[in-house]
Parts: C-alpha cells; structure tokens; sequence
C-alpha cells in the first residue's frame, strides 16, 4: 500500500502543480510499480483537481486545514485495518507526524517504508525499515520545489 500526502512530496507552500503530480506519479510507478501497491492520495480540496487529473487508478481523500492530508491518511491505517491486511507499506511524506503511525505498523509487522521528495524528518527515519528518496528531477520541471532554494534565489 502506498499513502501518499502529495503536498509533502510536491514541497511547495501553495500546493503541487499539474507537473508535479505527473513527475511524482511516475517517480512512485518507477520506484514501487514492481510491488503493485494499491495506492491513496490525500490532499487539500483545493488542490483535488490537480492531483485528481493528473495521477489516475488511485483513492483519492480530501481534508483541508493543517496537518488536514496527513490526517486522514493516518485514519485510513487506523479505520481500515491496514496492518492486518498488507505487509509492506510506503508512507509517501517526510512529515514527522507519521512516526507514531510508522511505528505501530512495523511493531504489528509490517514493513514500513518512507518515500519523501527533498528531506525527511529524523523521526520518520528511525521509524521506518527503509527510506527512499523518489527519482525527482525537480529543476528539469521549471521550478523548485520548497526547501530547494536555487542559488538565482539566494543572491537575490
């Protein structure tokens, strides 16, 4: 399973663009496609329309507000009894705030990886059974992603 907070993974203050979901999508299929995992995208409402275009054959969940994708996505591990029914899953954030989640998952067995864009929170890491950082080009897009201050940015 692979639940992913594409805001975190874009890295940007307002929200990932069209190009950003397109890149993050086949940075996911690239890494993961060999495990099939059935994947869960959550973000805000106003960024559904984005994510929803652009990254098909997916769940996607809506929750506005801080933390607001990062909530529910927790809620679907802990709603839907995740650990009882897959045995790997990718948490597609560097977001402290999945280590509590991260951690029950791998006490119940599950192996736990954390897919992140640019950084990833300590907390995270030692949660997890692995880390992958996705094959993102992300100055081939046209842009920076949050965190990735281009050295045009910092002179100026």
């Amino acid at each position: 399973m692979f639940l992913g907070d594409i805001e975190n993974l874009a890295g940007r203050p307002h929200g990932p663009t069209c190009t950003d979901v397109k890149a993050i999508a086949a940075a996911v299929h690239k890494t993961f496609g060999h495990l099939d995992p059935q994947c869960v995208l959550a973000c805000a409402h106003c960024n559904a329309p984005a994510v929803w275009y652009h990254w098909s054959d997916v769940r996607y969940l809506v929750r506005s507000g801080k933390n607001g994708a990062d909530s529910r996505l927790i809620q679907v591990v802990e709603d839907e009894r995740v650990a009882e029914r897959f045995g790997t899953v990718i948490i597609g954030s560097s977001d402290k705030i999945f280590t509590w989640t991260a951690a029950q998952l791998a006490s119940a067995g599950v192996y736990v990886i954390a897919a992140y864009g640019k950084q990833i929170s300590n907390k995270l890491r030692l949660a997890v059974h692995e880390t992958v950082r996705l094959p993102i080009d992300w100055k081939s897009l046209g842009g920076t992603a949050a965190g990735d201050v281009g050295e045009e940015q910092r002179s100026a």
